[in-house]
């Protein structure tokens, strides 16, 4: 059983955090390989390239395609604004439109999803305009809405796939390539954190898609299905000249030697990803077989190790964040789903998969306070 898909920190369950899940054998190995008292005294080479041959050989794109730094995280805060802010600039119409109302460049998203992207755009005075999605189309964007916003005005569409918080896919495969090549002055955005525990075989990723549509970019991490959270390895797929601009504003060995040879030793592991894939799907199963067990629970398919749960009508508690503070006084961590402009979830939480004596846990404290 995969068993470090929930966060352990001082006694405390972490159901709600994804930051870890188990780590590859041969990442294993490379710490081992560094622990001796000069292990760690050479700078990683400057342009990080061997992480990016790896990746890029995954990936199905070049290493020039390959924009590395310290965690997903710094990528989103750094490069997106950065493309918003070159589109503006590159037409007085759009310069205009922003000056009067923001929408040079707006950024297009759903409204259940990584709220991160969208929300640093409304602080940096950027238009942000929320597709609304709901459990009746399993939370996927309105093609044909996210088409007519676009006929309107070029923007930035921030896509998750698999989608947090609800695990399911935000916008299909073909359906990015075809908006892609249909609005190229449209900068794609699609994180794909978790696309490692989606079975490939159904065809979600597009990273391969990425030297066909200078307009596509595709945002990966090592913090969650590869395990290395504490590593803070991040990556982006993008346009070769956009790539080489992003690397010029920072320095370089901003990756160390460790982190990127226990992301390189990841990547070549031969076994780990189908490992966390079975293991994963298990712990997923068995911990909604025991949700649906509560009339006031409804749990939502998730490609992810994580699920998405929603309180009925007539549940003992009514929201997501009463259920996550009664847990946490139990030592249990979940997530509430926050308020995001004028959009309310306060019926949904979250829930990361663990470990099966970790599942009875919060199965039986949840029994007791939802009866």
């Amino acid at each position: 059983m995969d068993g470090s898909q929930a966060t352990r920190k001082k006694g405390v369950l972490n159901l709600g955090l994804n930051d870890g899940t188990y780590m590859a054998g041969s990442a294993v190995n490379v710490l081992q390989s560094f622990a001796h008292p000069t292990g760690l005294r050479n700078y990683s080479g400057p342009d990080n390239l061997p992480l990016r041959q790896a990746i890029a050989k995954v990936d199905g794109v070049s290493p020039e395609h390959v924009f590395v730094h310290n965690g997903s995280g710094p990528i989103l805060k750094q490069v997106i604004p950065a493309l918003i802010k070159q589109k503006i600039m590159s037409s007085p119409w759009r310069i205009l439109r922003h000056l009067l109302f923001k929408s040079g460049c707006p950024l297009i998203s759903s409204t259940l999803t990584y709220e991160k992207a969208p929300a640093k755009a409304m602080l940096l005075g950027l238009k942000v305009e929320l597709i609304e999605v709901g459990p009746e189309g399993n939370f996927a964007l309105d093609v044909a809405e996210l088409r007519r916003r676009l006929q309107k005005s070029p923007g930035l569409v921030y896509v998750v796939n698999p989608n947090n918080p609800t695990g399911s896919v935000t916008l299909p495969r073909a359906d990015i390539e075809r908006l892609a090549g249909e609005f190229p002055e449209t900068i794609f955005w699609v994180d794909e954190a978790y696309i490692q525990y989606a079975d490939p075989a159904l065809n979600i990723s597009v990273s391969d898609l990425v030297p066909r549509y200078r307009n596509l970019f595709v945002g990966r991490t090592f913090s969650f299905a590869y395990g290395l959270a504490a590593a803070r390895i991040g990556y982006l797929l993008g346009d070769p000249e956009v790539v080489r601009k992003q690397s010029e504003a920072l320095t370089d060995y901003r990756v160390g030697a460790l982190q990127e040879a226990l992301g390189v030793a990841s990547l070549e592991d031969p076994d780990h990803l189908a490992f966390i894939r079975q293991n994963t799907a298990a712990a997923r199963d068995e911990l909604t077989r025991g949700l649906e067990r509560f009339p006031g629970v409804q749990v939502f398919p998730s490609l992810t190790n994580f699920l998405l749960c929603r309180l009925r009508e007539g549940a003992r508690i009514r929201t997501g964040a009463e259920l996550t503070e009664k847990l946490a006084a139990r030592g249990i961590r979940i997530k509430s789903i926050a308020p995001f402009g004028p959009y309310r979830h306060d019926d949904y939480f979250r829930i990361t998969t663990g470990l099966p004596e970790e599942h009875e846990r919060i199965l039986r404290d949840m029994e007791e306070l939802l009866g």
